[in-house]
């Protein structure tokens, strides 16, 4: 296969763990979607499967390794085998394993530039996948960051700067331009009253004990204010009994890993988002084009998309009270809410749509293919 020149599209491989619900698998489908024709796009997954499978554009192919594990070396040589044969122009990944993966993998194929990724800024990173991280690093010829913070995080920790690239997440802004139909809060079993919501995948870091020791405040000030967690993950189970605990389970609905996160924003009236860290959360930013005030915590990619007082409010890292109080001004101040809901919205229309984001990354391919 070639490589990619003047006379045909440049190949570019995608590797990835798993097309799961994820901030990174869903940049993943977003970009082949819309690059341009001059791109020859194919998705590898190490694992089988995911639920985002299926939104991949049907003429882009998916080829999976189908590994038992993540270090399932038969699978490994096949992807060798596999680069080594077809030499891709560009093989890009995104997250730890497959980052390592892809820069091992390009030691065998001189012609294919390696780009790997930084998708988020962790303050907890086990010492074993930081001296891998450090020793492979050398072998990418460029590294993407989806924020500024974490381009610095990555340079910091012995990457070359000229080698560090940002390029923003973004979407497709018509897809957060819709309205819940009638019934629909009925059908999801949610009482009357405002909303206050949050997405993303249940761990540990994205504060959800943290909004959820908050709630009980939040209560007092509206006692039909509703509580809304969607996605899934291991802290699902404690959450639920953490309610119980708190006395406020019947106000919190947690409705598991959902397709229809546009229509569920519009039922929304405040977005929380108390993580710990992070790189540029697309569901941060999916709020934003809903048009929806957020509290949030000045960490990393938050801090880069809400500016405190403008397109809303910044809590500290932990701290309930704040974020109880946080909350509880906008569901009783509804014309602040408003106004910093509809500069969100424009803000992410105007910095952070689908086209900029792939412009960003078809820029960097031209730019790499060039320069071999």
């Amino acid at each position: 296969m070639s490589t990619g020149s003047e006379d045909g599209p440049v190949t570019v491989w995608y590797l990835i763990g798993r097309l799961d619900v994820g901030g990174a698998e869903r940049t993943l489908v977003d970009l082949t979607t819309g690059l341009g024709e001059r791109f020859e796009p194919t998705i590898w997954t190490i694992e089988s499967g995911g639920p985002l499978a299926d939104e991949v554009p049907s003429d882009v192919p998916v080829r999976s390794l189908d590994a038992g594990s993540k270090v399932d070396l038969p699978a490994v040589a096949r992807f060798v085998r596999a680069l080594r044969r077809e030499r891709p122009a560009v093989l890009q990944s995104f997250l730890f394993f497959d980052n390592t993966l892809a820069r091992l993998a390009g030691l065998t194929c001189r012609e294919t530039t390696v780009v790997t990724g930084v998708r988020a800024v962790p303050d907890d990173r086990p010492t074993q996948r930081a001296l891998v991280d450090r020793l492979t690093m050398p072998l990418s010829s460029a590294i993407v960051s989806n924020s500024a913070a974490g381009a610095e995080w990555v340079v910091d920790r012995g990457a070359p700067r000229e080698r560090v690239r940002v390029v923003h997440n973004g979407r497709d802004p018509a897809k957060y331009d819709r309205s819940a139909p009638d019934g629909y809060r009925e059908r999801l079993g949610i009482p009357p009253g405002p909303v206050v919501g949050t997405v993303g995948r249940l761990i540990e870091r994205k504060g959800h004990r943290d909004l959820l020791d908050a709630w009980p405040t939040v209560r007092a000030a509206r006692d039909d204010a509703q509580l809304v967690f969607v996605g899934d993950g291991p802290e699902r189970d404690g959450l639920r009994r953490r309610a119980e605990r708190l006395s406020c389970l019947d106000s919190v609905h947690l409705l598991g890993r959902r397709d229809d996160v546009p229509l569920l924003l519009d039922l929304f009236d405040v977005f929380a988002f108390p993580s710990h860290f992070e790189g540029l959360p697309g569901a941060l930013l999916e709020a934003m084009f809903a048009g929806l005030p957020i509290v949030t915590t000045p960490v990393d990619g938050c801090s880069e998309l809400v500016v405190d007082g403008e397109h809303g409010t910044h809590v500290p890292v932990g701290d309930s009270g704040a974020l109880a109080n946080a909350i509880a001004g906008y569901l009783t101040g509804p014309e602040r809410a408003s106004g910093h809901g509809a500069a969100a919205r424009q803000r992410a229309n105007a910095e952070f749509s689908l086209g900029s984001m792939v412009n960003g990354f078809e820029s960097l391919y031209d730019e790499l293919v060039a320069e071999r």
